[in-house]
């Protein structure tokens, strides 16, 4: 069975212990789009990114490790933030300041979606981030896309299904027409039948957010602090008045 539904009702009905909080989903989205717009991000990246943090929280325990990962290289001091697209014969490029597939993911697969060019995040190897958004947008559009890390001499692959499965560690039997770049390539492609089963399917994971909606899911109580306090940051305080 997969990650998703190790969590069992009676686990996720212990009280909260030492080390743990438990939270409503809502809360975890709401967290993560305040933290972010506060550090600067737009409202329509903000919650894009809030979504996949949400979702990689429910199901994969991840999402809040990589909200913090983010805000922390959203520095001030390194200068503005944002994204530039360019093109090359056989790819678009896009590049973040700073590099996140959480931020730039959504870009890269909302236009590997719309056209027919792979889209290239340039330097993100690390792709899980982008992985959940493309799920998401996927199922949406009734797509296949396939996220192939570059710097994988193997040309492994994320893919992900119109049908809403995410299959892990898929091998590319085709061209990529981008092999001399580096980072992870975003492009629309057929599915053959594979062998090995997904790792994550629409069934699994309808299950474990209603789970999650009824139970509250766990995180842990220092990682959680610290995403709240960055997302306090969103509230404005009142004017004192003499």
């Amino acid at each position: 069975m997969t990650d998703m539904l190790t969590h069992t009702s009676e686990r996720d009905t212990l009280p909260t212990t030492n080390n743990r909080i438990r939270l409503a989903v809502r809360e975890v989205r709401e967290t993560a789009f305040r933290a972010l717009y506060a550090a600067g991000v737009s409202s329509g990246e903000a919650g894009a990114a809030a979504d996949t943090v949400t979702a990689m929280q429910l199901h994969a325990r991840t999402g809040i490790d990589t909200l913090l990962d983010t805000l922390d290289r959203l520095d001030p001091s390194s200068g503005p933030t944002g994204a530039t697209l360019s093109r090359k014969s056989a790819v678009d490029i896009v590049d973040h300041s700073p590099r996140s597939g959480l931020l730039s993911g959504p870009l890269a697969v909302d236009l590997a979606l719309s056209q027919a060019r792979p889209v290239l995040l340039s330097g993100i190897n690390d792709h899980e981030a982008a992985d959940w958004y493309a799920l998401r947008a996927a199922s949406r559009s009734g797509t296949t896309l396939w996220l192939v890390a570059l710097d994988d001499h193997e040309r492994r692959a994320t893919v992900v299904t119109a049908t809403g499965d995410m299959y892990r560690d898929v091998a590319v039997t085709f061209e990529c027409g981008a092999e001399s770049d580096r980072g992870t390539l975003v492009l629309t492609a057929p599915f053959a039948a594979n062998s090995s089963r997904p790792v994550h399917t629409a069934a699994e994971r309808e299950t474990r957010y209603r789970h999650a909606v009824s139970y509250g899911v766990f995180v842990d109580t220092a990682t959680w602090s610290r995403a709240y306090a960055l997302g306090r940051r969103f509230l404005v305080p009142e004017a004192q008045h003499d």
